[in-house]
């Protein structure tokens, strides 16, 4: 058995961490932009000043789920993996580790909320911190979330809760307020075209940067699918129902292989770009046709636009739960038909 990399030193009235060595923190994400931010939580793990619960949050593809599968080693003092969150957030390689994941389709249901608690109540295998992680957090059912409460407001003593959530808004107030908040930075789009032009140097990575919204970790799965090129297509197909030319239904068949989160995030990307041109100061050519539509038309299509981003929102936020994929996008795409401002 491996020897933990932390040892405990005893003081007056509490129990502090150190590493067995005196050597610089190494930066286990190997992610550039996360190494300041494991500097900072490996110093406070070290003096013990780490709080028992924390909520990694941030931009989807900047490598959150990395951090805290990094933070969960470092806290269980492991030398090697202990939780493959990004691949699968309900398998856990130690014995303190216990952590929590919905079905797919599914809410994290309180009974599974009540089994991490149960086990947090449980003494320590061998030495060093007990944690329970949930991800995505904001998964878990109002009753899940409320029965959570009890072990947030009651910590026992050397053990840890960690939250990942891609929207912390979806989660209680009361959630968030017991618990510190770490946020995966977002990457600004030069580092993050650099990192991405190591990973592949002869790819092009513009268009899979744009399309993940800037995470470079979702660009390169992007371009890794093959994404990038399958958008130019799917732009073609949103221009053919501005023209009546095809149908939602012919078109959501099409599209029927892809994840339902990258067609909302293209679907999304493209309505508000579309309302941009609409609006921008500077000339182009959505902006020479609208300029000569009638003030009510005008105002319509723009209304649409807006009404169809939030229609948008609303289906991403629906996207790991929802039973019928297919219906939804569907629903969507209905309002591209004809063009915004059409549909009354």
């Amino acid at each position: 058995m491996r020897r933990s990399r932390w040892r405990k030193c005893k003081r007056t009235s509490e129990t502090r961490f150190v590493r067995w060595s005196d050597s610089s923190v190494m930066s286990r994400t190997e992610l550039p932009w996360l190494e300041p931010l494991e500097a900072e939580l490996a110093a406070q793990i070290g003096s013990g000043q780490l709080a028992h619960a924390l909520l990694v949050h941030g931009q989807r593809g900047t490598g959150k789920r990395r951090l805290a599968a990094w933070l969960a080693q470092e806290l269980l003092g492991s030398d090697r993996p202990v939780w493959p969150a990004e691949s699968a957030p309900e398998t856990t390689l130690h014995a303190n580790l216990h952590p929590a994941a919905p079905e797919p389709g599914k809410l994290l249901s309180v009974e599974r909320i009540r089994e991490l608690i149960d086990f947090m109540l449980l003494s320590t295998y061998g030495t060093g911190a007990r944690l329970a992680a949930i991800c995505p957090a904001e998964s878990m059912t109002r009753s899940a979330a409320n029965s959570l409460l009890k072990i947030l407001e009651e910590p026992r003593p050397n053990s840890y809760i960690l939250l990942v959530a891609d929207d912390p808004a979806q989660l209680p107030a009361t959630i968030i307020s017991r618990c510190r908040l770490l946020r995966s930075p977002a990457v600004p789009r030069d580092a993050a075209l650099a990192w991405l032009a190591q990973q592949e140097p002869e790819a092009n990575w513009d268009n899979a940067l744009r399309l993940a919204g800037g995470g470079p970790l979702a660009a390169r799965q992007i371009h890794a699918d093959g994404l990038d090129e399958r958008a130019r297509t799917m732009s073609g197909q949103l221009a053919g129902l501005e023209r009546r030319a095809s149908t939602p239904l012919e078109v959501v068949r099409s599209w029927k292989d892809l994840p339902m989160r990258f067609c909302c995030d293209f679907l999304f990307r493209c309505a508000f770009r579309r309302i941009s041109d609409w609006t921008a100061n500077e000339n182009n050519a959505y902006k020479q046709r609208f300029s000569v539509l009638s003030a009510d038309l005008q105002e319509a299509m723009i209304r649409d636009g807006f009404v169809h981003l939030d229609n948008v929102m609303d289906c991403r936020r629906i996207e790991r739960f929802t039973p019928n994929a297919e219906l939804a996008v569907t629903v969507l795409l209905k309002d591209w038909y004809g063009g915004f401002g059409t549909q009354r």
